[in-house]
């Protein structure tokens, strides 16, 4: 039970500073903070990479929608 319930806990917390970051980099009136909290979801939920960091591909690329050369 001790397990179950720290992992409700901690779920719960990781849901509501993830959310929380969200609204801020949505609605927040200074571009620093929208920034910041950005910069923060990138780091806390996987997926696509930050801005900064991402790739332009090439249109012949395997992930493009060009022929391949």
């Amino acid at each position: 039970m001790t397990i179950g319930l720290l992992s409700t806990i901690a779920a719960v917390f990781y849901g509501g500073t993830v959310s929380i970051l969200a609204l801020t980099a949505t609605f927040a009136r200074r571009r620093k903070l929208r920034c910041e909290a950005r910069s923060t979801l990138a780091v806390l939920v996987p997926g696509r990479p930050p801005e900064s960091q991402q790739v332009d591909r090439e249109p012949g690329g395997p992930h493009g929608t060009g022929p391949r050369h």
